[in-house]
């Protein structure tokens, strides 16, 4: 796949195309992507998304996101897409016209020549381009245009919205029905304090990008990826108050029958279920002895 920003100078031709924040590339995102694929015919296949939100970027706020900006474009690239363009939100872009959006930047930059979208989808100055909008102008603009309904899980549209609050309520198997694939932290891993050897159960850190929405501290059924390599795991997400005195939160997986050393790979940590809350242990051996039943519980599934 092919990672471009909007301001390098490369004009595109032929292409078939989607629009969005795309935070968290859930289910109706993924039919998206898929009608992109099966309308292709040989064209371009591109995403134009957006490091922020419009109203993030409006209201000067830091919003946490379901995926990063890199998880964002891994998984992208899985699912096919062959270009992946970010368009910096300024007041440039924000002013321009339904018009000037379809010329500027659909058609001039991008080169597109269908148009894939959901029925809501709006764009151009206070959001006054809509589905209608384009419709009126594909022969104008050569420039078809393809809508998909919206996915729903338990009869409710699936949204970015919908799917942060099951992640900070700890429903992690809700979040991954939405998603149509697993919640996932994807980071290096860090040194730690090496307790872990020294209590012979080694555990992988990484410390998440401040920008990504987590769910509860607490320990939850996970399955860790390495070099193309799953294996099934337990993590913990939190600041470890047995054995630390701070704030940081850490990304802690201990491995099942794993004893390699992964200091400084990149790895998907891949979530599936809540177990229990995160808790501070009176001793080590308290915490290693419930790390041994949260681990054997794992076995037994």
């Amino acid at each position: 796949m092919r990672v471009i920003e909007f301001s390098d100078g490369i004009k595109l031709n032929n292409t078939i195309v989607t629009v969005g924040k795309f935070d968290g590339i859930h289910k109706g995102h993924e039919k998206l992507l898929d009608t992109m694929a099966e309308n292709a015919n040989g064209r371009k296949k591109v995403v134009l998304t957006f490091a922020d939100s419009p109203d993030t970027y409006l209201k000067h706020e830091t919003g946490k996101t379901i995926f990063t900006e890199g998880e964002k474009r891994m998984l992208c690239d899985r699912l096919g897409v062959d270009v992946y363009m970010s368009m910096p939100l300024t007041e440039e872009f924000l002013s321009m016209s339904p018009e000037e959006f379809v010329e500027k930047v659909l058609k001039d930059k991008i080169g597109a020549t269908e148009i894939v979208c959901g029925p809501d989808f709006r764009f151009g100055k206070q959001a006054k381009g809509d589905i209608w909008f384009l419709k009126e102008g594909q022969v104008k603009n050569n420039l078809a245009v393809t809508v998909i309904e919206k996915e729903k899980y338990k009869d409710t549209d699936i949204s970015s919205t919908e799917i942060r609050e099951k992640i900070l309520e700890g429903k992690i198997e809700e979040v991954n029905e939405m998603l149509d694939h697993p919640y996932t932290i994807t980071g290096k891993v860090e040194k730690g304090k090496s307790l872990g050897r020294r209590i012979e159960l080694p555990t992988a850190n990484i410390i998440p990008d401040e920008n990504k929405l987590l769910p509860p501290n607490g320990v939850y059924r996970t399955v860790v990826v390495s070099k193309h390599m799953s294996y099934p795991a337990i993590t913990n997400i939190g600041v470890n108050p047995t054995v630390e005195d701070t704030d940081e939160i850490r990304v802690e997986s201990h491995i099942l029958n794993f004893k390699d050393d992964l200091y400084g790979e990149i790895l998907d940590v891949r979530f599936y279920e809540f177990i229990r809350p995160e808790k501070k242990f009176e001793s080590v051996d308290e915490l290693k002895e419930q790390i041994m039943k949260d681990m054997s519980e794992l076995l037994k599934q």
